[in-house]
């Protein structure tokens, strides 16, 4: 039996989610239902991004510890997803135990052979959207993408060496045609990303707790994963 995945984008647990969230699980359900009836064997994931410092912030602010914050709203989530009789396989939380040590398993392994190395960050930081972005990145001195306030930061950070993998990308964009649809998504990425020249992803923080720690980096203690 031929095999399909598809999964939803993992809702974050800031707030309670919105009629686009639902929307688009109503969308990935309608989606694995049709492949189930053609006889797919399907898998159906979504679930709930849990960490970063938004997260802990808004805690802070509701007198709650992140994981009674994230508990209480993930738990919301999966109640709509349940009421809207979706047919979801699993429902992942990137606070699960195991989805945790995955994550860190995969760290150390790109870490291990070089994709990920310990360096420093300096530029503009946007709380809500929890992202990096340089003075040029910037619209009227503001986040690109939600338009408010950023502020200066600097710290030590893991990187992801994303440049290392420009080149092989676009060859397999432009001998898969159709790897990326539709095309102006395509041509997004073409353009924005890899033509101006593909930037190393920063891949963790130190700046806040709640994140999932660097297991093999007992100095300093504090380093996180975004997870």
């Amino acid at each position: 039996m031929e095999k399909y995945y598809i999964t939803t984008a993992i809702a974050y647990t800031s707030g309670k989610p919105h009629i686009g969230n639902t929307y688009e699980i109503v969308l990935a359900d309608l989606l694995a239902r049709f492949k189930r009836k053609q006889g797919f064997d399907v898998r159906f994931q979504t679930g709930t991004d849990e960490h970063g410092e938004k997260i802990e912030l808004k805690a802070a602010a509701a007198g709650k510890t992140p994981k009674e914050f994230v508990d209480e709203v993930a738990g919301g989530i999966k109640n709509i997803w349940d009421l809207m009789n979706t047919s979801y396989d699993k429902f992942v939380r990137t606070t699960d135990e195991y989805h945790e040590k995955q994550i860190q398993k995969m760290f150390k392994k790109f870490y291990e052979q070089g994709d990920i190395y310990k360096g420093a960050y300096h530029g503009w930081y946007c709380t809500p959207c929890e992202s990096f972005w340089t003075e040029s990145q910037l619209k009227d001195g503001k986040c690109p993408d939600c338009g408010r306030d950023v502020h200066v930061a600097e710290e030590e950070a893991y990187f992801f060496k994303m440049s290392k993998y420009a080149d092989a990308l676009m060859e397999y964009y432009n001998t898969h045609p159709d790897f990326i649809l539709p095309v102006s998504r395509k041509n997004e990425m073409v353009n924005n990303f890899l033509k101006p020249g593909l930037q190393d992803l920063c891949v963790s923080r130190t700046s806040f707790k709640w994140g999932i720690p660097v297991d093999f980096d007992i100095f300093p203690p504090s380093w996180r994963s975004q997870g």
